[in-house]
């Protein structure tokens, strides 16, 4: 199949109107990839007014072949007239001995983890191909079935288009004081006439690296579900040597135009709450045009002047990405950093791509009501509850993303904790609706959900009820909120690993989002602690004080025992795919 979107959308046009028809008097049932062509032109033909040729699933159904089974409920999921849908339903009760509508027989496909016939993956791109998005044919390239993690007849339309909720990359941060400016400048997003932003009861997903706190409020996340981001900052100082102005913050690029000497760097750029100048040390730099071009900045110390237009860089830092599945619950932070990364590419080439970090975006796919996400540099598609390639080139790389610590916290909070954060701007460079509670505010306030997720348990814990969730040594782990909220203070073990979590509730609001509690876990090492003489201190067994910062807790003679990553989710979004999970509390 030729590569690329050009390519995508020749093939898909052969295919469909010169291929497809010329077959429609021939049924081959032995012939896997012509019938499902057939099957796919006859509903594609039906959806688009121009005939009801549906011979083909009768030819299907007498084949009594079950592998059409899946071929034929992904028909079923785009059936735009009645006629096709019964015909396709009938064909699969025939086939199957199963009843019901698309969602039953989806789920009992996922829960059976049917087989699949050859040549279904090349079908499953056309078929996404032709009733939503070309690119679609870009992840079912022919023979990615053959490498796949999962079975491929879970993915399932979203309702959007690839990248048709478009993550954010490197998007701009300003300060708490600019943000509070930008909530009456942009007086669309205001909620019964307060224009605060953040407000101060408003959800954000909180995080700290190398001391560089930063907030994303849920209110834009919820539209973009995803942030690709660089976390690290470095001091500007106002000359060489001299008064600390503000930390710059990666990834904001500058421009360097002087240097003093070979330590110092003069760079203008535009960084949350730092001025437009000033000097950075040269071993905190990354050069964005590759190589170093020191030499080539003019050297005050010598008498030289500043260029009017310099060399781009920018503070280096930990690149990092946030998966946000709405549908789940669950804002999982992952480091992206990949080193030495190389796959096997289809045809048994060796992909040597060295340190890489990855860029993702949104595949337009679910799975079992689960965000499905692609990373850019390779077409792969993660499942992103659990950091895993699905498939694709890194479907066999063994990669499994590490989780990094976040919280969802009310923004008064987050601040009063970290005054120095800075915050996503509401100027994304997209145009949403960014007022609270705009974005999935009916699916967050229900109990129903919006796409099948066949792997639930509700016996003790509701769909939705809010989970933290760690996963440790092979373990899983899920903590009621509605448990450990009135405890604060819980020590417990995890796979092989002591850990101590604490639960701090989030002000109730007039609706809901994925969240209310700031939930932290640590690794203890044997300590046993209890609640401090205030909300940012524990004490250990032995009488020692603790001080709570977001990287580790801190004993008053300086051992630290470090954060660990985990997550909140809807309970049926952890359970999906961790049915193994322990329960805190059972």
């Amino acid at each position: 199949m030729m590569r690329g979107k050009a390519g995508s959308i020749l093939a898909l046009w052969l295919w469909l109107f010169i291929a497809a028809p010329m077959m429609t008097q021939d049924y081959d049932a032995s012939n896997y990839r012509k019938t499902m062509i057939q099957m796919l032109a006859a509903a594609h033909d039906a959806a688009r007014g121009r005939g009801l040729d549906l011979d083909v699933f009768d030819a299907v159904a007498a084949s009594g072949d079950a592998l059409y089974a899946a071929p034929l409920i992904d028909i079923a999921y785009f059936s735009r007239s009645q006629e096709v849908g019964q015909r396709v339903l009938g064909a699969l009760n025939a086939l199957t001995g199963e009843r019901g509508g698309w969602r039953e027989f989806f789920d009992w496909a996922g829960a059976n983890d049917i087989a699949l016939p050859p040549d279904y993956d090349e079908f499953k791109g056309l078929l996404l191909a032709a009733f939503v998005d070309t690119e679609f044919s870009r992840f079912f390239r022919p023979g990615v079935m053959n490498s796949a993690a999962i079975n491929l007849v879970e993915p399932v339309w979203g309702g959007v288009t690839v990248d048709g909720i478009p993550s954010l990359v490197n998007a701009r941060q300003i300060s708490p004081k600019d943000a509070t400016d930008e909530g009456y400048q942009f007086s669309d997003f205001c909620r019964d006439s307060d224009c605060s932003y953040p407000a101060a009861d408003e959800l954000v997903f909180g995080l700290s690296i190398d001391g560089d706190s930063r907030a994303y409020p849920l209110r834009l996340l919820n539209w973009h579900e995803m942030f690709n981001d660089v976390i690290g900052h470095a001091p500007l100082y106002a000359e060489p040597d001299g008064a600390w102005v503000c930390d710059f913050r990666a990834p904001t690029a500058f421009d360097a135009r002087a240097r003093s000497g070979d330590e110092w760097v003069f760079i203008g750029g535009r960084s949350a709450g730092c001025p437009r100048e000033g000097w950075l040390r040269h071993e905190h730099i990354q050069w964005l045009d590759g190589g170093d071009p020191l030499n080539a900045l003019p050297d005050v110390a010598d008498g030289g002047e500043a260029l009017d237009a310099g060399f781009a860089g920018q503070v280096r830092g930990a690149p990092v990405m946030l998966a946000y599945c709405t549908l789940c619950g669950a804002g999982v932070l992952y480091d992206v950093s990949i080193p030495d990364l190389a796959y096997t590419d289809q045809d048994g080439a060796r992909v040597e791509m060295g340190d890489t970090v990855l860029e993702f975006g949104s595949s337009g796919l679910l799975m079992r009501s689960n965000k499905l996400m692609y990373d850019r540099n390779t077409d792969t598609v993660w499942n992103a509850i659990t950091g895993e390639p699905a498939f694709g080139p890194l479907a066999t790389s063994g990669l499994v993303l590490d989780v990094l610590p976040v919280v969802v916290t009310d923004w008064a909070s987050w601040l009063a904790a970290h005054p120095e954060t800075s915050v996503l701007s509401l100027d994304t460079g997209f145009r949403r609706n960014y007022t609270n509670g705009a974005a999935y505010s009916d699916y967050f306030n229900s109990t129903e959900l919006m796409f099948p997720s066949w792997q639930q348990d509700t016996a003790l814990i509701a769909n939705k009820e809010m989970v933290f969730a760690l996963r440790l040594q092979g373990q899983a782990k899920a903590y009621p909120l509605a448990t450990i909220i009135p405890r604060r203070v819980i020590n417990d073990r995890v796979g092989t690993t002591d850990v101590v979590i604490l639960a701090d509730a989030t002000p109730e609001r007039e609706f809901f989002e994925p969240g209310g509690a700031a939930v932290r876990a640590y690794h203890r090492q044997g300590h046993s602690f209890s609640a401090g003489e205030d909300e940012a201190s524990l004490v250990s067994g032995d009488g020692r004080s603790w001080r709570i910062s977001e990287e580790a807790l801190i004993a008053s003679d300086g051992e630290r025992l470090p954060r660990i990553g985990g997550h909140l989710a809807f309970w049926f979004g952890w359970f999906g795919f961790y049915p193994d999970t322990l329960v805190y509390g059972e």
